[in-house]
């Protein structure tokens, strides 16, 4: 039997949408808002990068002279010890599945680290949409 261009129903309509959602995820384009809209629903708000580094730089007393800003360290690179509730929150937001890149930002007067790291997480080409992870020694 020639099915005529009536549309699917039944079956066939959850197979079709299962299909649908399968090639959209090997797609990367094609997901990306719904990665948007997970991440900022888990995590808040998502800043750009520059946003990122001021906000982490504005957790800083104003120093006459000093510029406020955030060292930013692949958080495989970074050596500090890294408290456990920053590490699970970590790892729930690398589950998710939404981020592509994760960054330890330390807040600092130029190049100067100080303490207060954050850990920030880009949205997997997402083209610079961040979103805070964690923060300790807050």
């Amino acid at each position: 039997m020639e099915h005529q261009g009536a549309p699917f129903a039944g079956p066939d309509a959850t197979d079709r949408a299962v299909r649908l959602r399968a090639i959209r995820t090997t797609l990367p384009g094609q997901m990306l808002r719904e990665r948007l809209e997970t991440a900022a629903l888990l995590f808040g708000p998502l800043y750009t990068l520059a946003e990122v580094r001021q906000r982490v730089g504005d957790t800083l007393p104003r120093r006459v002279g000093f510029v406020r800003g955030a060292a930013l360290v692949p958080i495989e690179a970074y050596r500090e010890a890294i408290p456990d509730e920053a590490l699970l929150k970590y790892d729930d937001a690398l589950r998710t599945g939404v981020f592509g890149k994760f960054l330890v930002a330390t807040p600092a007067y130029y190049r100067e680290q100080q303490a207060d790291p954050w850990i920030v997480a880009e949205v997997a080409d997402a083209t610079d949409r961040w979103a805070v992870i964690a923060q300790w020694d807050v």
